[in-house]
C-alpha cells in the first residue's frame, strides 16, 4: 500500500506540479505580484543569490521565439517548488483527507502563509508581509489558491494504481 501511494504521489504530483506551475505563471501574467523594480531580482533569484549562486547564473536566460528572453533558472526554481509541493499534497492527501479541504484551497493558503509571511521574510528574501504592497499580497494569496486547486483537480483526474483521495 505505502509503495503504491508513494509511486502515485511521485507520478501524479509531478504532473500536477507541472500543470499548476503553468497555471501560476499565467496567473502572474494577468496579476503581476511585483512591479518591475521589485521583480528585477525575483524571489527565487534572490534566494539563490543568498545561497551564494552568482547573479550571472540566477539571471541566465535563453532566447525563445527569437526575441523573448526567458530566465530559465528562475523557471527551474518555480517548477521545482510547484512539483515538490504537489507531490507532498498528493502524498499527504492519501493519509489525511483534510489536506484536500475546499478542493485544495486551504493547502494553497497554508503554503502562501508559510512562504510569503514566514519563511521568505525570515530569510530576508522578501520584505515582511506588512511592508509588501497590497496588490502583491492579493496576487500571491489568490494565485496560491488557484495553484493548489489546480493540483487538486489534476490529481483527481489522474488516479493511478487504485490509490485515490
Amino acid at each position: 500500500m505505502f509503495g503504491n501511494v508513494l509511486l502515485n504521489s511521485l507520478w501524479v504530483g509531478f504532473l500536477a506540479g507541472m500543470i499548476s506551475g503553468m497555471v501560476k505563471i499565467g496567473w502572474e501574467a494577468m496579476f503581476p505580484p511585483r512591479n518591475k523594480a521589485r521583480n528585477a531580482v525575483n524571489p527565487p533569484q534572490r534566494l539563490l543569490q543568498q545561497m551564494g549562486v552568482p547573479a550571472s547564473v540566477t539571471h541566465a536566460t535563453v532566447t525563445e521565439a527569437e526575441n523573448q528572453e526567458v530566465p530559465y533558472v528562475a523557471l527551474i526554481m518555480h517548477f521545482g517548488f510547484s512539483v515538490v509541493f504537489a507531490i507532498l499534497f498528493v502524498f499527504l492527501a492519501n493519509f489525511w483527507g483534510w489536506v484536500t479541504y475546499d478542493q485544495g484551497s486551504l493547502y494553497g493558503i497554508v503554503i502562501w502563509i508559510a512562504f510569503h509571511w514566514i519563511i521568505l521574510p525570515a530569510l530576508g528574501t522578501i520584505p515582511p508581509a506588512w511592508k509588501q504592497p497590497l496588490y502583491e499580497n492579493l496576487s500571491e494569496f489568490f494565485g496560491h489558491i488557484v495553484w493548489a486547486w489546480t493540483i487538486y483537480i489534476v490529481a483527481l483526474a489522474l488516479p493511478v494504481s487504485g490509490v485515490y483521495f
